[in-house]
């Protein structure tokens, strides 16, 4: 990743200003989502959540590659699989969202030392503030927190007028029993894994109702995004493991809410993204959404045709790639 003395300073349009809440879900796959159809209801808050006036849920978002570090430093920097940009002259969304005058802020349940999170914790030592809840360092993915604790870790925002807020989940990471507490114990079927599965995917969803709740009454509140990483295949036990390679890891969850304010100001914006709720998007242009969202003028990469919200944006199942470019989308 690039310095932020290379970029400047970059502007921020005065009615984009205010507070942005990213969450980064984990190992999500939106087949085992009732709010996507999924036929048990795993995501109660949720389904009631896109109900809303200001929220939208993409119906046809996918990730660029099944593991955490692959997919996460494409989406989080100006690289994507449409473009040329090498990851070492990569900028990244927490360089430029601090350029442009936001207050950022990293605030993770995932390990900041293990093997595979070193690219991650690059990216998020940009950040103005950070908070580590998840001490482990080795080999494997784990936590002694449940997510909430992340709700509970968050500095009081009440005077925070203009601030990026990123939350990145532990999710549905294996081993999902230790992923929630007893009381979401709710699925139990024969196939125990999936049952598990889903179980984590119902407290993934009362934990992000818990992070909306922190911003949602904020005068200067603007919007709310929510995707997953990748999917996963809990069915047989494959999880996400690129050699083994299903479409139902690539198929992940994408809602954004924007405020009244956002919406009577940005109407321009809105109304395209509502048109484009059922466009093909894979989630290494996540950098490009939020640049756009966010009103940021001048930043690296602007690529109308690949953001969404943009009326020049052109993702099609027929151009849509994933795994890095090395295959494209299917539904």
């Amino acid at each position: 990743m690039q310095y932020l003395y290379n970029l400047g300073t970059l502007s921020v349009l005065p009615e984009h200003k205010g507070i942005y809440v990213l969450v980064i879900g984990e190992s999500t796959a939106r087949d085992h989502m009732s709010v996507y159809g999924y036929r048990f209801d795993t995501t109660p808050w949720m389904s009631q959540f896109v109900k809303e006036p200001g929220t939208i849920c993409f119906k046809k978002a996918y990730s660029n590659y099944v593991t955490t570090v692959p997919v996460l430093t494409y989406a989080l920097t100006d690289k994507n699989q449409y473009n040329s940009v090498s990851m070492a002259q990569a900028y990244s969304l927490i360089e430029v969202a601090a350029a442009a005058g936001f207050d950022t802020y990293w605030i993770s349940n995932q390990e900041r030392y293990g093997i595979f999170d070193t690219p991650i914790a690059e990216i998020a030592s940009m950040a103005n503030h950070q908070i580590w809840l998840n001490g482990d360092v080795g080999e494997y993915i784990r936590s002694n927190y449940y997510d909430e604790e992340l709700a509970d870790q968050t500095p009081d925002l009440k005077n925070a007028d203009n601030a990026l807020i990123v939350y990145h989940l532990m999710g549905c990471h294996q081993l999902y029993t230790e992923r929630y507490p007893f009381k979401y114990q709710k699925f139990d079927r024969k196939v125990s894994k999936t049952s598990e599965y889903d179980n984590a995917i119902l407290y993934t969803d009362y934990v992000v109702s818990r992070l909306y709740d922190l911003v949602k009454d904020n005068p200067n509140f603007q919007g709310f995004i929510y995707f997953s990483d990748h999917g996963e295949e809990p069915d047989d036990g494959t999880a996400h493991e690129p050699t083994k390679f299903s479409n139902q890891m690539t198929r992940i969850p994408l809602i954004a809410h924007f405020s009244e304010r956002y919406r009577e100001n940005h109407s321009y914006l809105f109304s395209p993204l509502i048109d484009q709720r059922s466009s093909y998007w894979t989630n290494d242009l996540l950098y490009n959404f939020m640049v756009e969202i966010m009103g940021i003028q001048g930043a690296p990469m602007e690529e109308s045709n690949l953001t969404l919200g943009n009326i020049a944006y052109d993702r099609t199942k027929d151009n849509s790639l994933t795994m890095h470019g090395e295959r494209r989308i299917e539904s």
